[in-house]
């Protein structure tokens, strides 16, 4: 005859009351992961300013996208996962369209860019500007979007 099961973690209650259930499993959030793309930096024409058209600027974009783990896991299989060489092609095609006047607006587009695969629930944009002021490493903003639902 087999030992009682005893759960690993004991349950610790106040006296006369009763241990609570954990959570039902439907409850529970899907797994996720995180995928970064940290410190892209690449020349754009961007800026409010006249002299800002005439060159281009260095910036630098970092994004994180949390991803839903697909159902029986990603297997090794590429084509299960959102691709990172599309997330960096689509921000250097990004860098090659016309002139931005603000990073605000370049944020947009790259929360565009990272939400465009279904599996990604929410992404966070980073944009800032290099060589701006001598006083300090860049000027940026940060963005961050959910998916509804």
């Amino acid at each position: 005859m087999s030992a009682p099961y005893r759960s690993p973690i004991p349950l610790v209650t106040r006296a006369g009351s009763k241990p609570t259930a954990f959570p039902a499993a439907e409850t529970a959030r899907a797994a996720t992961y995180l995928i970064r793309l940290r410190h892209f930096v690449v020349a754009m024409s961007i800026g409010v300013y006249a002299h800002e058209e005439q060159r281009r600027q260095r910036v630098r974009i970092s994004v994180e996208m949390e991803v839903e783990l697909p159902a029986g896991g990603i297997g090794d299989d590429i084509d299960r996962i959102p691709s990172y060489e599309g997330l960096v092609q689509g921000l250097q095609a990004l860098a090659e369209k016309e002139h931005v006047r603000l990073i605000e607006t370049v944020a947009e587009h790259v929360l565009d860019l990272a939400m465009a695969h279904p599996m990604v629930l929410r992404a966070t944009a980073e944009v800032e500007k290099l060589d701006v002021f001598p006083e300090a490493d860049s000027i940026g903003v940060r963005f961050e979007r959910r998916r509804e639902g």
